[in-house]
């Protein structure tokens, strides 16, 4: 690594694995459980690791860009003493924030970083939201970040709310009033109103909203057919049917149905229509057999 145009992220990312592979080959080389050639090969590995990381320890005492450190289940830290933290407490260098300033530790890492460390982050842009960071990592879990309700329905033992930010209801209420973590709703319903048009094996509607027919909702291809099927059983003249106005409804439902169907496989109506056609012919001859049957 070229330390004259390494960055501090590069440099501190590298100074990490160096002190890592050390403090391991350390810890091999000063057990008196194993043989002499082992240790001999670890001491040396040590030496290596100390070795290559003097001219990346010399840049950053040269250099001395910002540092930050994570504290377990705490916030970013700057780099030397804090009047939160203790003389014992476990602090993790941040490489991926070396080199940062102020402004771009708040815009990156949001709520996580400590406003003793950064006494004016309280003004800077993306204080007191997520941060990037954190909205990235939230975005690929599918997870909605926002804990203030919208609305809050108290007139249950366990209150519950309503998120303005992904529209999600019925969210469980913390005793401060926050919204327990949960799923983004709007995320989770363009992701099934992308499935509905992707997955061959699923059906909705030609712009992949929920097909809802006659009040039921029709999820798979499958089912369509088979209610498609069903209603024109239901509209067709020469069926147990006389009823002209419902004839009509379950004709329209039918419709409905073969809509959504041609928009799936990219024809027509009447292309469904045709090929699916045989079917209630077929459900009517059987009908038309078994009252013959009945009959004699």
């Amino acid at each position: 690594m070229d330390v004259t145009t390494a960055t501090p992220a590069e440099i501190d990312t590298r100074l990490i694995e160096l002190w890592m592979a050390q403090a391991h080959h350390r810890a091999i080389a000063d057990s008196d459980r194993l043989s002499d050639s082992v240790r001999a090969y670890a001491a040396q590995a040590a030496a290596d690791a100390v070795a290559e990381a003097a001219p990346l320890e010399a840049a950053y005492a040269a250099r001395r860009w910002n540092r930050w450190y994570w504290v377990p289940k705490g916030h970013l830290h700057r780099e030397g003493e804090c009047s939160t933290l203790y003389a014992s407490t476990d602090r993790n260098l941040t490489a991926a924030a070396s080199g940062m300033d102020d402004a771009q530790i708040v815009e990156r890492y949001g709520w996580n970083v400590c406003t003793i460390c950064v006494p004016n982050a309280p003004v800077l842009d993306g204080f007191r939201t997520p941060g990037t960071y954190a909205t990235a990592e939230a975005d690929a879990k599918g997870i909605c970040l926002n804990k203030i309700p919208a609305h809050v329905n108290r007139r249950y033992a366990s209150p519950y709310g309503t998120c303005g930010d992904c529209d999600a209801q019925g969210i469980a209420v913390t005793s401060l009033g926050r919204l327990r973590q949960h799923p983004h709703a709007r995320m989770a319903a363009d992701d099934a109103r992308k499935a509905r048009i992707e997955d061959p094996k699923l059906i909705g509607t030609a712009t992949g909203e929920v097909l809802k027919v006659d009040g039921w909702e029709i999820k798979t291809r499958r089912t369509a057919e088979i209610d498609w099927v069903r209603h024109m059983e239901n509209a067709d003249e020469r069926g147990w049917a006389g009823n002209p106005e419902w004839q009509a409804e379950q004709r329209g439902f039918a419709r409905q149905i073969a809509e959504a169907l041609a928009a799936k496989d990219g024809v027509t109506v009447e292309q469904i229509e045709a090929a699916l056609m045989p079917k209630v012919d077929a459900k009517i001859r059987k009908w038309q057999r078994e009252m013959a049957k009945a009959n004699h």
